[in-house]
């Protein structure tokens, strides 16, 4: 599977820090069903407080930081 080169930044800062970091959820499911992902879901071991740390240099929202749910916008 062909991640965007932004997603691959996100997964490779993560696995740099020692977290396990994958792809997961629609983007999984569209890319078997051949569609383009309209947008990207990751998974890893770190927790919310570390993903805060790990990218306190790029966009981030604590969106549902109660349930573990940080976004990390990608950059291009």
């Amino acid at each position: 599977m062909e991640l965007p080169a932004s997603v691959q930044k996100i997964l490779i800062r993560l696995r740099a820090h020692g977290e396990e970091a994958f792809a997961v959820g629609g983007c999984v499911r569209d890319f078997l069903l051949g569609r383009t992902p309209a947008d990207w879901d990751v998974t890893t071991s770190a927790r919310p407080e570390v993903i805060l740390s790990i990218f306190a240099d790029r966009r981030v929202l604590p969106t549902g930081i109660r349930h573990g749910t940080v976004t990390v916008w990608a950059e291009d």
